[in-house]
């Protein structure tokens, strides 16, 4: 166990760094150098706050000193909350110490969360009182030595409404750490920060088709990864970052090193963004507040919803519908038209409507862990807007391949990690895709120790690479294009397959649809069956569909009518054999359940199809 010292770095004078030797890094070099600028910005119910690095940095120094005197190294460190200031402190804190971080979901079922528990049994688990009587509550039926460590230092959005519990005999809080914390000792890192092979992380997979496994993270995986990451972002002293992804997935964890790396202020944004208003009231008030959000991280479903919702606000306007039909024809025929024909006026007009929905400075994106329709890059193109699709795993520490603020190619994921060794495997011809394509194998620098409780090289074949799951191809010039993971995908009969993750996408761009999936029900079935969970308050504030309804037809028929135009739609964009059904539309009771990046957890929601209605 390493000691506390007394010894104090003397240059912490301002230096902008780009890369880390450890993570152990950040703490000692870059917080310093940053210390007067802010780190983040936090919504704490009604505005947002911030800390700058050097309040940053002693919250995470407090931690430090905690793990230490309460002796941990190797201990597994759970976390159970939204992004907010405590889980920085507590995350960077057990990198620091040499300590394991296990990060959770609070929108994790409990049939998981014991799962998980279970196979990964934690030392202390971070959690807010939102959380805290189900974290009780679970700690006693599963019978865990399991520590709670309650955050209460900052109030957030999440704690709104739950009251400030008494804490129980064992039990420590975030701010009696803090209050602890003796200023004139300084800390050291973890010895074992030497070692690439230092497990420092445990990730759980997203579980889509089963119950998650563990990934075993390595001090070397996130070193590699964040040096590779370090240019994603690029902004000028007074632009932020909104982030909108929990801090319980691989990428954002890559994210959140390298905004601290660079020196970044990022916002953490901890609201749902696809319900009502929400989004636009939360960048109104960043807006009041001076805040300049430059770039903004977030999963395909935000882009989708951003972009249904501008498209709707055209179709509605007269003088805006030859832009709009434009902007459709790019995914209806997969190619673009002569820009040249079109207002310029309109379209700076519309520009400027994006953008200013967006906060007024925002002009680039980064969309992570399920693969971006080539035609949205291309719409938000044309927009104004440059969105980077990436592609990554949680067993390769995140980034895969990805494209580049100044080299985007629409439909690709770019161009594969230069630590990373690649192959295609078990190259195959699918009817609907011109291109061979083969399950794409990687080794190299970032990918993963191990599966929790399996040998060190069990994932690993002969020759040393991993295989991935996923189905690729890459044209002459390298850039990597996804088909799909092939335990996700349905195969159809003339053997093409059919991503369902993507129909659900392409059925959610309808502004009268939350959420959607789409199966073969049966295995004789020639045809695919749509589930959809309506947008309700959309469908009654619709002119069309209250004139339908004055009209004389009844509710079920008049939203059946708008759901079979979205199938419709989704059937003109998608090249797959089969036909998306409209004899029997299934009306979900409730949106499904997805992983912290939106996946849909097919193991639970297959088997909950029979509580559908039919209309």
């Amino acid at each position: 166990m390493f000691q506390f010292s007394t010894f104090k770095k003397k240059d912490n004078s301002f230096k902008v760094y780009s890369s880390i030797q450890s993570v152990a890094d950040i703490f000692d070099e870059q917080m310093l150098s940053y210390s007067k600028s802010i780190a983040i910005r936090y919504d704490n119910g009604k505005t947002y706050e911030n800390l700058n690095f050097e309040a940053y940095r002693q919250n995470i120094k407090a931690m430090i000193q905690f793990l230490v005197k309460q002796e941990c190294e190797q201990e597994v460190i759970a976390t159970l909350c939204k992004n907010r200031p405590e889980w920085d402190m507590a995350s960077m804190a057990t990198f620091y110490t040499g300590n394991i971080i296990f990060p959770l979901d609070t929108k994790t079922n409990d049939t998981e969360l014991k799962h998980l528990l279970t196979l990964n049994p934690p030392k202390y688990l971070l959690t807010p009182r939102a959380q805290l009587n189900r974290v009780r509550s679970l700690i006693a039926e599963l019978k865990l030595e399991t520590v709670i460590i309650l955050a209460n230092s900052y109030e957030v959005f999440e704690d709104i409404g739950y009251k400030e519990p008494t804490l129980e005999d064992g039990e420590f809080s975030t701010q009696s750490i803090i209050d602890q914390c003796d200023d004139n000792v300084m800390v050291v890192s973890s010895p074992l920060l030497k070692k690439n092979d230092t497990i420092l992380g445990h990730y759980p997979t997203s579980g889509t088709t089963s119950l998650p496994k563990v990934v075993q993270i390595t001090h070397g995986n996130i070193v590699s990864e964040v040096n590779e990451a370090v240019d994603v972002i690029n902004l000028r002293s007074n632009e932020e970052v909104l982030n909108i992804g929990p801090y319980t997935h691989i990428a954002t964890l890559v994210e959140f090193l390298m905004t601290k790396t660079r020196g970044f202020t990022v916002t953490y944004f901890t609201r749902e963004p696809d319900e009502d208003e929400v989004l636009e009231d939360e960048i109104k008030k960043l807006k009041k507040l001076g805040i300049r959000i430059k770039a903004l991280m977030a999963v395909p479903k935000f882009w989708i919803y951003v972009l249904k919702e501008l498209l709707e606000e055209m179709k509605d306007k007269p003088v805006l519908r030859n832009l709009y039909n434009y902007l459709i024809s790019i995914e209806k025929n997969a190619n673009l038209h002569d820009i040249g024909t079109l207002d310029k006026a309109k379209l700076t007009a519309m520009r400027t409507l994006l953008r200013n929905k967006l906060g007024g400075y925002f002009s680039y994106g980064v969309s992570s862990s399920m693969k971006l329709d080539g035609a949205l890059v291309e719409i938000f193109g044309k927009l104004g807007i440059t969105v980077i699709d990436i592609y990554g795993a949680t067993e390769a520490c995140g980034i895969i391949a990805r494209n580049k603020l100044n080299d985007v190619k629409a439909g690709s994921c770019g161009k594969i990690i230069k630590p990373l060794q690649y192959r295609l495997a078990n190259m195959t011809t699918l009817p609907n895709l011109k291109k061979n394509v083969g399950e794409l194998q990687i080794k190299g620098d970032t990918i993963m120790h191990s599966y929790l409780g399996m040998d060190k090289n069990a994932h690993l074949d002969e020759d040393g690479y991993y295989s991935t799951g996923d189905l690729c191809w890459l044209d002459d010039e390298g850039y990597l294009y996804i088909v799909g993971r092939q335990k996700e995908l349905t195969q159809w009969d003339d053997g093409s397959y059919i991503d369902p993750q993507h129909l659900s996408n392409i059925m959610v761009r309808s502004i009268f649809i939350k959420d959607a999936l789409v199966t073969r029900l049966k295995p004789e079935d020639d045809f695919l069956s749509v589930y959809v969970y309506p947008d309700y308050k959309r469908l009654q504030k619709d002119k069309e569909y209250k004139e339908d309804i004055k009209a004389g037809l009844s509710s079920n028929d008049a939203m059946r009518k708008r759901i079979e135009e979205a199938i419709d739609y989704a059937q003109s964009i998608v090249d797959i054999t089969p036909q998306l059904s409209k004899k029997t539309i299934y009306i979900l009771p409730k949106a499904l359940e997805r992983t912290p990046t939106h996946k849909i957890k097919f193991l639970f929601e297959l088997e909950r199809l029979h509580l559908a209605d039919e209309i």
